[in-house]
């Protein structure tokens, strides 16, 4: 059974074609999505069983919601994908994934200094890309 059933077989849920589709369409992309992406991407085209799948995601640990300026973009969690960071341009929205050993054990070293375990974290750096910057 692969992982994505297992889950849903575990925890009682119907892995109905909409859910598999915006899996599928998570899973072959590398970059965060907004939701008219992957509506645009899916085969069921329909905006509520879109977001009815990705909201279900997110529920169950299946999907990790990314903050870009106003707008949200979806992105497999672990364990379908590696954790990882981004840095997000403020002017064009370019997103590039970051992967940091020294990241995770400042962030670590940060929560053992107030005494927390850390059970789960999200960062997200801000700025201006490279191409942005030479237009100014």
């Amino acid at each position: 059974m692969q992982p994505l059933e297992q889950l849903f077989h575990d925890r009682g849920l119907r892995l109905t074609e909409q859910r598999r589709d915006v899996f599928r369409i998570l899973e072959g992309r590398d970059q965060p999505m907004t939701m008219g992406e992957i509506i645009k991407a899916s085969q069921f085209a329909e905006r509520t069983s879109v977001y009815r799948a990705l909201q279900l995601f997110i529920k169950q640990g299946i999907v990790d919601l990314v903050p870009v300026g106003f707008k949200q973009r979806y992105e497999l969690a672990e364990p379908f994908k590696a954790h990882h960071h981004h840095l997000i341009c403020i002017d064009c929205g370019e997103l590039v994934d970051l992967d940091s050993g020294k990241l995770e054990k400042i962030v670590g070293k940060l929560a053992a200094v107030h005494g927390y375990k850390l059970t789960a974290h999200h960062v997200e750096l801000q700025g201006i890309c490279r191409s942005c910057v030479e237009k100014i």
